[in-house]
């Protein structure tokens, strides 16, 4: 109501900047609902998946291509980029776009952020890896828990703390490990690990 009332005052010069600024409160808004929504299946087994057999770099490539653009920022793609996976690419999706967007707000002096995949004998592994500044060691424990966020040294994980707990969940669900890596001053490693065949619990 009070960007309407905006526009009615500001018919003119104004609409485009209100406009934009309209459509990026209901872009946060929708992820907050969204959030909860994943949050409640999660809790009450609702999640469900729909595993295949997928090459990880077309999710990562799609990921790519849905988030808003940075102009100042390049994301680098390195590593076995034929490597495939067995998991649900939807969910899998979710799990990189929430990386690669704390990559971006978190750490918006990095030039670079890289998206790698190592291909080992029986799993494959994703990261991404920014040189922001880093995280606290003792913060590093609690970072995948339901509703945590970091708050302190002007580096906080905004919303409601549920992006990186869903991740986990996720992954967990399609039989993979997830993890961070991080010390201050030296940047982030995000990263999860997935099978490369169907386990027998999928």
């Amino acid at each position: 109501m009070q960007l309407l009332n905006r526009l009615k005052d500001n018919p003119n010069g104004h609409l485009p900047i209100l406009i934009d600024q309209a459509n990026k409160s209901m872009t946060k808004v929708s992820n907050l609902i969204e959030e909860l929504l994943n949050a409640s299946k999660i809790t009450y087994g609702q999640m469900h998946l729909k595993p295949i057999d997928f090459k990880l770099i077309s999710v990562v490539e799609d990921c790519i291509q849905n988030i808003e653009p940075r102009d100042r920022v390049k994301i680098k793609l390195v590593g076995d980029l034929q490597a495939h996976v067995y998991g649900d690419p939807v969910r899998i999706e979710q799990v990189v776009v929430n990386f690669i967007n704390n990559a971006f707000k978190y750490a918006p002096a990095s030039e670079n952020i890289e998206v790698a995949i190592v291909q080992g004998v029986e799993s494959v592994k994703l990261s991404v890896v920014d040189s922001g500044p880093g995280i606290n060691a003792e913060k590093l424990p609690h970072l995948f828990d339901r509703y945590y966020r970091i708050d302190e040294g002007g580096f906080q994980y905004s919303g409601l703390g549920l992006g990186l707990y869903i991740c986990a969940e996720i992954i967990k669900k399609n039989n993979g490990e997830i993890g961070v890596h991080s010390e201050i001053g030296k940047g982030s490693e995000f990263w999860f690990r997935l099978p490369m065949v169907k386990q027998n619990s999928m």
